[in-house]
């Protein structure tokens, strides 16, 4: 696959993420944080174990088509061990990033949490850079200075002060950007439906549990259902799917620059259904944000990620 496809399908998943916000800010106001993560990737987690099921049931028919013992076909029974343990750390690091993001914009602003989250951006090429021994291009960094100075316009509002929820949002990024970097990695040895079915069900899982501990009664409202299958389905399973097939073909660096589109898909959305609008400020951060992809994207002599851009983990 092309770099420049992996990155517009990037785009696609940035651009379905962005969609959820004002579909999430809705849900939200009934729903309690653990709770709905719980069911957005319970439910992601089931679609993708039907997805599994009926591949493997197209497995079998052609093998009997083909004249084949369907006792021998074994492809898809067994997950290898290597994809299981990869796909728990993986999953684990997301949980504990969702749950810190969570925990922390309990006191934190959301404006100043998806600022301090999309530091990510950052992060990614800095963590690539020591794991990896291989400084990004330099129009590379020329992109994420520019999406980052984009964030800061679109998310914060001063006097800006360090608080204690701020250093729980500041660890889920950490965590985010540990989960693009491993993402990376793994991607190029596993199956991508497999590896993205185990991570959102890690979440799922944990954040069940979270939410059996601090949020009983659990509730969902009914009318919050159809939301959440569009959250569960197309914005968790589907674009969780993406990233684990296209970052194969693109560097983690590129991933967490159109990544940090995430916010102007989010106000374009938010514009679209429910009449929000963009100050002149927020507006100059998402033209920079966009340039900053764009720069990166359109570089002269822009190569496939280095085959040696893997990290030193372990199958």
């Amino acid at each position: 696959m092309p770099q420049i496809v992996a990155d517009l399908m990037l785009l696609l998943a940035t651009a379905i993420w962005g969609s959820t916000f004002p579909i999430v800010k809705t849900a939200i106001s009934s729903i309690k944080p653990f709770t709905f993560l719980a069911a957005r990737f319970l439910v992601a987690g089931a679609t993708l174990l039907l997805v599994l099921a009926v591949r493997r049931l197209v497995r079998l028919k052609r093998s009997r088509d083909a004249g084949h013992q369907a006792g021998h076909d074994h492809e898809g029974v067994r997950l290898p061990r290597g994809l299981i343990k990869s796909a728990l750390i993986a999953g684990s690091i997301l949980l504990f990033a969702y749950s810190a993001q969570t925990f922390g914009m309990l006191t934190v602003p959301a404006g100043k949490a998806g600022f301090i989250v999309g530091m990510s951006v950052v992060m990614v090429p800095v963590g690539s850079a020591l794991v990896f021994k291989v400084a990004p291009a330099t129009s590379t960094s020329v992109g994420v200075a520019l999406a980052t100075v984009g964030l800061g316009l679109m998310s914060l509002t001063l006097p800006f002060k360090i608080e204690i929820g701020d250093t729980l949002v500041f660890l889920s990024a950490i965590g985010y950007a540990v989960h693009i970097l491993l993402l990376g990695e793994y991607s190029k040895h596993y199956e991508p439906v497999a590896l993205a079915t185990v991570q959102v069900l890690i979440v799922g899982v944990g954040c069940l549990v979270a939410a059996l501990l601090f949020e009983q009664p659990l509730f969902i409202p009914r009318e919050s259902w159809g939301a959440m299958a569009y959250i569960g389905v197309l914005a968790t399973a589907l674009t969780m799917t993406i990233q684990s097939t296209v970052q194969r073909y693109t560097s983690a660096t590129h991933t967490a620059l159109i990544l940090s589109g995430e916010p102007v898909f989010a106000a374009l959305f938010a514009w679209l259904l429910i009449g929000e609008t963009l100050t002149p400020r927020e507006t100059l951060g998402a033209a920079l944000i966009l340039a900053g992809m764009l720069v990166s994207e359109l570089a002269p002599g822009k190569k496939q990620p280095a085959a040696r851009e893997r990290m030193a983990v372990s199958d």
